[in-house]
């Protein structure tokens, strides 16, 4: 069975073609036949174009470029148009699984698209506007690109749905929860994968009391507390605008610094693009919203560049410590992952440096390593600390699998 894994994010496009073979294990980790990748946001994208790479089976290579000036919809349409003539399909899949971010309350597992089902994701385009729109694009192109075969939507939200109802109520008037005004989470296809792979790991699968703290930190970043593989408390909320900072997202703000700007006269619109694509580690430093530019110049210096790491690193430390509350313990292990949390050694270190005073402890060599799926905490650590890499586009084509009804592919 070939599935196509469409992941359409706030600042990168990822297409990846799966073979699962029914006598495999799902449980492990599998390498996609190829991976296609527009990524709007690396410091070597030349001034007027995104470049689209091609990864199959370890080999790089360039399909070629698009436009910056083109709207979601034309991007996803040109990546693919790419591929189908470099003759990188390889045929006609079995099935289309794509990340939708937000699900609202009503989807809480993956879903079969329908006209229905595309509906709501449109309906939901106002809770995350950075993401159901791009998300919403994607399908539609995949539909009429690969006509009548199985399209399912993973939802990003699913994962929090267990969340207590008084971690994902607002202390606001009660009527808010009925209405649909609540905290949902996001960056739940990350977290699933983390908890799981993270717990085989540890050599405790399938535990129920395993309580760990899982840091997803890429172009959007949240953290997770989980026990027995299901979250308990997240920082993100009612949409992915709050919680920690981010690369371009301001996250969790007074609100009254909103009624303010609003009473000056900026526009709702005007305020929406400023949380989310003018704050952040860029609105921060004024140079980028890439730890890759940030960290160096602000390791040789850089004022601006050093207030934004500096930010960025009192943020995450606040949030790991607010999931602590939230678990009530000390956590089994701490986990990092996405692009951050697995090529950053220097974020990782301090934000683990400030629970030193709960005896956390990192291999300095093995947190300095480049490889994920490892273990960084040193012999003495009070707790363990791991680098899983992020699988979001393995963990989909696992739960399309699931959902299309083979056998063989239990979760």
């Amino acid at each position: 069975m070939r599935i196509i894994a469409v992941n359409a994010g706030s600042g990168s496009l990822k297409v990846s073609l799966f073979e699962v073979v029914p006598q495999d294990s799902m449980a492990e980790p599998r390498e996609p036949l190829w991976t296609a990748l527009l990524d709007t946001t690396a410091p070597d994208q030349p001034p007027d174009e995104l470049l689209v790479s091609l990864d199959a089976g370890g080999i790089s290579s360039r399909l070629g470029s698009i436009s910056k000036d083109t709207p979601a919809e034309t991007r996803i349409r040109g990546m693919l148009a790419l591929m189908t003539r470099d003759s990188t399909l390889g045929g006609k899949p079995d099935a289309v699984v794509h990340r939708v971010v937000h699900g609202g309350e009503r989807y809480t597992e993956a879903v079969r698209m329908t006209e229905e089902v595309e509906a709501g994701i449109d309906r939901l385009c106002a809770f995350a506007p950075l993401h159901n729109p791009v998300n919403l694009a994607g399908i539609r192109v995949a539909k009429e690109i690969f006509g009548d075969i199985p399209h399912v939507a993973v939802f990003d939200t699913a994962f929090h749905q267990r969340m207590p109802r008084y971690a994902a109520t607002y202390a606001g008037p009660r009527e808010w929860f009925e209405r649909g005004i609540r905290r949902y989470g996001f960056h739940g296809t990350s977290f699933r994968w983390a908890a799981e792979y993270g717990a085989a790991l540890l050599g405790r699968k399938n535990d129920p009391g395993l309580c760990l703290v899982i840091c997803h930190l890429g172009g959007g970043c949240s953290l997770c507390a989980t026990v027995g593989g299901w979250s308990i408390d997240t920082t993100m909320g009612f949409t992915p605008l709050d919680g920690i900072a981010m690369c371009t997202r301001s996250g969790s703000v007074d609100p009254g610094i909103l009624i303010h700007l609003l009473r000056e006269g900026m526009d709702t619109d005007e305020l929406e693009e400023l949380l989310n694509r003018q704050s952040g580690l860029l609105g921060l430093s004024g140079i980028s919203g890439d730890t890759r530019v940030l960290i160096p110049l602000a390791e040789h210096g850089n004022e601006d560049a050093r207030l934004a790491i500096g930010v960025f690193r009192h943020r995450l430390r606040r949030g790991i410590g607010g999931m602590l509350g939230s678990m009530g313990r000390t956590p089994d292990a701490l986990i990092f992952t996405d692009v951050i949390g697995e090529s950053a050694p220097s974020i990782r270190a301090a934000a683990c440096e400030a629970f030193g005073f709960l005896g956390l402890r990192l291999d300095r060599e093995a947190n300095e390593a480049g490889s994920a799926d490892r273990e960084i905490s040193c012999a003495e650590s009070s707790g363990r600390v791991l680098v899983v890499r992020s699988r979001e586009d393995w963990q989909m084509v696992r739960e399309c699998a699931a959902l299309l009804g083979d056998p063989e592919k239990s979760l």
